[in-house]
């Protein structure tokens, strides 16, 4: 994904986003930043807060309402700023946002260079939609996890000539299911490939600290590892 997007000027002067409260006017334009080439990104208050704004102390409740505003600010065709909608129909479905202005205002991108991180929404129909979600290297949900072990469970661990510690991955799988739930072979093919790209102390930690906002799902452990990668941890190794 890209480092970043651009801001038109004229957005300092929208009356749809200067009627906004002033936190919602700051939520919009920093979700700019975090859409992908198609304009989406995720629309749950608690993964925005997460993502987006993890150093503002606001509530999801004050989010979830400024993402309604957002939604209801409408132009005189009836586009609002966002649309929210959700993929899958499960207890691990996952609610998206896309901006509808957002490819008129991204001269210069690059479809060829730069993939689709969020499934895509066309504009049209908020019910929940099923459809295959891109590869993403950021968040990706319970459907990717299943393909990316079923397509490639023989080669995500190749045979090493070195022991394993049993116990670093047995105190993983303690953690998940102590916090949040029943592993399935699936799911550990996904944990023990995270414990490889981010170590067993930060999946454990990640695990610990999904529970504790309320959000016991595996996507969401994956998105507070990869937002720690991106952001960096005061203490921890750098990864890139």
């Amino acid at each position: 994904m890209a480092r970043g997007r651009m801001v038109n000027k004229k957005i300092s002067n929208s009356k749809r986003v200067n009627d906004m409260p002033l936190q919602a006017q700051l939520l919009f334009t920093w979700l700019i930043p975090h859409l992908d080439c198609n304009g989406c990104f995720y629309g749950s208050a608690q993964m925005v807060k997460s993502l987006v704004i993890p150093r503002k102390n606001w509530t999801k409740k004050q989010i979830e309402e400024w993402l309604k505003i957002m939604e209801a600010s409408k132009n005189s065709e009836g586009i609002p700023l966002i649309y929210r909608y959700t993929v899958g129909n499960t207890v691990d479905a996952e609610q998206y946002l896309v901006m509808p202005g957002f490819a008129s205002e991204q001269t210069g991108l690059r479809y060829d260079k730069e993939k689709p991180e969020f499934p895509t929404f066309d504009g049209k129909n908020t019910e929940t939609i099923q459809q295959n979600v891109p590869l993403s290297r950021r968040e990706q949900n319970r459907r990717e996890v299943e393909e990316e072990v079923e397509g490639s469970s023989s080669s995500l661990f190749p045979q090493k000539n070195v022991s394993v510690n049993t116990d670093i991955f047995s105190g993983v799988y303690k953690t998940y299911e102590d916090n949040i739930g029943k592993i399935t072979e699936q799911l550990k093919e996904a944990l023990n490939k995270a414990i490889e790209e981010y170590t067993s102390e930060w999946v454990i930690e990640a695990i610990k600290e999904a529970a504790l906002r309320e959000q016991p799902k595996w996507i969401y452990v994956k998105g507070i590892l990869k937002n720690w990668k991106t952001g960096g941890r005061e203490g921890e190794p750098d990864f890139h």
